[in-house]
């Protein structure tokens, strides 16, 4: 609905409760919720014209209800602006009306003393970004405000969220201390245009985000068990066949095997290097026939040798790559090395799109199950493409088209997956991620620490399927921090172990090892639960990662230092590693309600602080009262069928750990529904479209003198035996049918 007022003013009605408020002379926009608070407004425009001097678009005129211009009483350009009404949105454009006379547009926003913004990319700094200076830009780096993923949109604690529709260099400055009371966005561009989400929660603009930014399809069940990589300086088939037989002979859940850098003879030739890899063909038969998937390393660049390579030879003459200036092939520095370069490949080429794709095609057919899409942080502000746009506004984008025209090759011959470095607005349906290069230890910046931030603000950026380095990249890991890092990466959608430097974990002590052992079979065994999250992220782009502001965000204590390090996996776990090496206990906020212990049920009341105890060998979890939490039974080493008796394979049936104090339910992946009543202390089973065994255990020491009965939809009492699959005497196990009916309940 439009309500017209005096000339200059307007009203535009954007649903039941909100309306967008124009005025001009001076310019104002604000939105007003159903109390008539204020929960945005843009209190200014300005742009800098070509000789680098900044002027204010003070002067408005309102052309109807959706059109404006805007003027500077010390320049001649004038900027038209555009309103654009969408379904749970609107977009606001603004850009110059001459051309070549603009170089930046910004405008500012209102920031309220209590205000909160999560989200622009994953981030390793911090989780609220109030007081930042952010800078959209895809680099190499990973501390501070540097990151590989900056994203253009975020999320405010007042009710509004923001997607910047560009691809240029963007600049944020995020109520800093210098000016507490502005939001300014300055964008390199001759334009500025955003769109504003003004309906729901954080959740529901989030979900409203990733619609416009596409989601990534729900990957196949292999991808959550355990990865294994190393160091790529020294990997080559008797390494890489160490990491696979070693990991069966020890008892590792594992399902992935990821080969990095250097398995070529140069980079690149897409194919494998014959001398240290004599038997590339029988070594991905037998990952597979270990129950394991192969990823390979890739980068989106040629190396420039001294004489150069064939494969570069060839592209070079064929026009494959990004060119400088002078039209000439851009040879420029790649990588971390100083003395390391080579050329870009140009995705906007068709026909070096198409060669590209064919390279990963012929691999996938060989048997390649996926690929991690490295780097792509490279491109030159100068760059010419081969569709005429240059590098600074390639820059970003880049990452993008690289890793699209990856995934839809390999899409194309199987169910495949990237594991991205870099990204940006626009990658989040073709790529997960890993966080990059961290130090190995507990450095707050770089190393332990660092991980915990990123991986809520991936998730807070539409990335749901995220990853890091167990152990760090930089330099060999201690014990302490080699396990610290994997109880963490146990509790991630992906644990992956990569670096450089010794990594293998019977290589450390043995009680390292048992840790390790228990903590991947820990993150294989909550398969149902984290593919049951998976499976919601796919549909919603909610992510499996959740930052403690998403899941309460009326609850103040969430943005205190306390909270930062904490967050949760999918709703019921609150996870809270411990990220100092000399520590045994781990101060940890719970948010309102009522709390158990993961491991031994202990309840907790929230909004407090607690000195949860963490010994080297434990992370503390705590839980939602009244979840459900699914298990694999037994435990599995494998999510993939294999021959082989001696490894275990994931079978549907289920072990529930059950936390009782709420009411509760479990809504599993494949459709099978668990319910807890609190009251009348009762599980209820529906709709499981397998007969299974499920194997249950309540985690509250005030159950252990209750019996309990078993009965199907007809009342019929059904056995019960004692003991899980997974051989565990405190569990109680039955057997249900196909979408049949059961209550269990716990009685005097």
């Amino acid at each position: 609905m439009v309500t017209n007022l005096p000339p200059d003013k307007i009203i535009l009605q954007l649903n039941q409760h909100k309306s967008l408020r124009i005025q001009s002379n001076p310019l104002f926009f604000s939105i007003h919720n159903e109390k008539n608070e204020l929960m945005w407004s843009l209190n200014a425009v300005r742009f800098r014209d070509i000789q680098g001097k900044w002027h204010q678009a003070e002067q408005a005129e309102i052309l109807s209800q959706t059109t404006f211009l805007l003027s500077s009483l010390t320049s001649p350009v004038t900027l038209a602006g555009t309103i654009i009404q969408e379904e749970k949105s609107f977009c606001i454009e603004i850009e110059s009306v001459q051309e070549n006379t603009v170089e930046w547009v910004s405008v500012d926003f209102n920031a309220e003393p209590d205000e909160h913004y999560l989200g622009l990319g994953e981030r390793f700094d911090q989780l609220d970004q109030r007081g930042n200076q952010v800078v959209l830009k895809v680099v190499n780096g990973a501390s501070g405000g540097k990151t590989y993923k900056p994203i253009p949109f975020y999320v405010s604690s007042k009710g509004y969220g923001v997607h910047l529709l560009t691809s240029t260099l963007c600049l944020l400055r995020l109520a800093t201390p210098d000016d507490p009371k502005i939001v300014s966005i300055r964008n390199q561009a001759s334009y500025l245009k955003f769109r504003l989400f003004t309906e729901g929660t954080s959740k529901d603009i989030l979900t409203e985000y990733t619609s416009f930014c596409g989601r990534h399809a729900l990957p196949p069940a292999w991808v959550f068990g355990p990865w294994k990589s190393r160091d790529w300086t020294v990997e080559n088939q008797k390494t890489a066949e160490e990491d696979i037989t070693q990991g069966r002979i020890h008892h590792l859940a594992g399902t992935v095997k990821l080969i990095d850098a250097a398995w070529e003879p140069y980079m690149h030739s897409f194919t494998f290097d014959e001398k240290r890899w004599p038997d590339p063909e029988g070594y991905i038969c037998q990952v597979h026939q270990l129950g394991y998937r192969l990823i390979l390393w890739i980068s989106p660049w040629l190396v420039n040798y001294d004489p150069p390579s064939p494969m570069y030879a060839e592209c070079a003459r064929r026009g494959f790559f990004i060119k400088n200036p002078e039209g000439e092939v851009y040879i420029h520095r790649l990588a971390n090395s100083p003395d390391f370069s080579g050329s870009c490949f140009d995705f906007t080429n068709p026909e070096a799109r198409t060669w590209w794709q064919e390279q990963i095609r012929r691999l996938a057919r060989m048997g390649v199950d996926g690929f991690k899409t490295d780097f792509g942080e490279q491109v030159p502000g100068d760059a010419i493409f081969f569709d005429g746009r240059r590098g600074h506004e390639m820059h970003n984008l880049y990452p993008v088209l690289y890793n699209q025209a990856t995934y839809e090759s390999l899409n194309a011959e199987t169910h495949g997956v990237l594991l991205a470095r870099s990204a940006w607005d626009g990658s989040q349906p073709y790529c997960m991620l890993f966080a990059g290069d961290q130090s190995s230890d507990f450095g707050p910046a770089t190393g332990l620490p660092s991980v915990l931030i990123a991986g809520q603000n991936a998730g807070l950026s539409g990335f749901p399927f995220w990853t890091c380095d167990i152990g760090g990249y930089f330099g060999t890991p201690t014990e302490d921090v080699f396990i610290r890092w994997a109880q963490f990466g146990a509790f991630t959608p992906i644990m992956q172990v990569h670096g450089l430097g010794k990594r293998e974990p019977w290589n450390f002590s043995a009680r390292t090892l048992a840790i390790y052992r228990r903590y991947a079979q820990i993150h294989m065994d909550l398969f149902p639960y984290i593919y049951t999250y998976a499976k919601i992220s796919s549909e919603t782009g909610l992510p499996i990662i959740r930052a403690l502001p998403l899941e309460f965000p009326d609850d103040t204590g969430v943005w205190g230092d306390m909270a930062s390090h904490e967050y949760f996996l999918g709703e019921a776990l609150l996870i809270a590693p411990d990220y100092f090496g000399s520590t045994r206990n781990r101060h940890t906020y719970l948010p309102k309600g009522t709390w158990r212990d993961f491991w031994n049920g202990t309840l907790y009341q929230g909004e407090r602080i607690y000195a949860m105890e963490s010994p080297i060998e434990l992370i503390p979890v705590v839980v939602k009262a009244g979840s459900i939490i699914p298990f694999l039974d037994p435990s599995a080493e494998t999510l993939l069928p294999v021959e082989d008796p001696n490894i275990p394979m994931a079978t549907n049936d289920l072990r529930l750990q059950i936390y009782p104090g709420m009411d509760g339910q479990f809504s599993l992946y494949d459709g099978t529904q668990f319910e807890w009543i609190e009251k009348t202390k009762m599980l209820i089973i529906t709709n499981s479209p397998v007969g299974r065994s499920i194997s249950i255990k309540i985690f509250a020491k005030e159950y252990d003198q209750l019996r309990l009965l078993a009965t199907d939809e007809h009342s019929v009492p059904i056995s019960i035996t004692q003991g899980s699959l997974n051989q565990e005497p405190d569990f109680y196990r039955f057997q249900v049918n196909k979408s049949s009916f059961y209550s269990i309940q716990w009685k005097e």
